[in-house]
């Protein structure tokens, strides 16, 4: 209890981006035990040295000194035993649940995007973070099929990357939480030249990437991922594979 006491006494003190993460911590405590730096980051709409200036802020060396005594304080206050069962049974079932909303996503979308990629022009694949890996998993696999694509997985590059982005390519963003803060600082030239194809793959249905994008494939499992040890980026990995399939369906 001391260490939430003492994040909410220097909030006055913090700076803005510090400000936020201790924000995010107070509001999402039951889930801050299955958050990394980069996730916690994320979350927050904020960067990694934004959570370490908060941890140094709050005494600690680091974010793996915070975590461990924000957690111990939190194990404390809710009197956790080492016989707690795990309902294993609630933790599948939020899988089948996201599996079958899958199901559900608007085919005529899929069809768009997959029509698209197989166009005659260059495809951009653009993941960060959490978002990274099923970017790079979209643009191998479209390189297994004969697909040419371009693949960046830090804004930076991908700032470099779009430099040559024309009307007629095709440019799919892989964004889980869909904020706009890092996209429109490094990408700003791209929110007023976007193509016709762009498309964003998120799991926020309120995502603020919404507005840039011509189309948008909102991904079920968000709140599912807030409270949960499972890796974030399954439930798009898992449209990735589906979106190969439907390519190698139609060559």
């Amino acid at each position: 209890m001391e260490i939430i006491e003492t994040i909410k006494k220097h909030q006055p003190d913090f700076s803005k981006t510090e400000l936020a993460v201790s924000n995010y911590i107070l509001k999402n405590l039951d889930h801050i035990e299955t958050f990394t730096i980069t996730k916690l980051a994320d979350r927050s709409g904020t960067s990694t040295s934004a959570v370490l200036r908060f941890c140094q802020s709050m005494g600690f060396k680091g974010y793996k000194d915070f975590r461990f005594e924000l957690i111990s304080s939190l194990r404390t206050m809710r009197h956790l035993s080492t016989d707690k069962n795990y309902n294993n049974s609630q933790f599948f079932n939020y899988y089948i649940d996201s599996i079958n909303q899958l199901e559900q996503l608007d085919q005529e979308l899929l069809k768009n995007l997959v029509v698209a990629l197989m166009s005659p022009t260059t495809n951009y694949i653009v993941g960060v973070h959490f978002s990274a890996l099923p970017a790079k998993g979209l643009f191998l696999g479209l390189e297994d099929l004969g697909i040419i694509s371009l693949y960046a997985n830090d804004y930076i590059s991908a700032s470099h990357l779009t430099n040559t982005l024309k009307d007629e390519d095709t440019i799919v963003l892989f964004s889980i939480s869909g904020s706009k803060q890092n996209f429109t600082n490094f990408l700003s030239s791209v929110t007023s030249n976007m193509p016709k194809n762009s498309f964003l793959i998120t799991m926020n249905p309120k995502a603020e990437l919404n507005t840039f994008f011509t189309q948008t494939i909102v991904l079920p499992g968000y709140s599912f991922s807030n409270r949960s040890v499972v890796d974030i980026q399954t439930i798009p990995m898992m449209l990735v594979e589906v979106l190969l399939n439907m390519i190698h369906d139609k060559q």
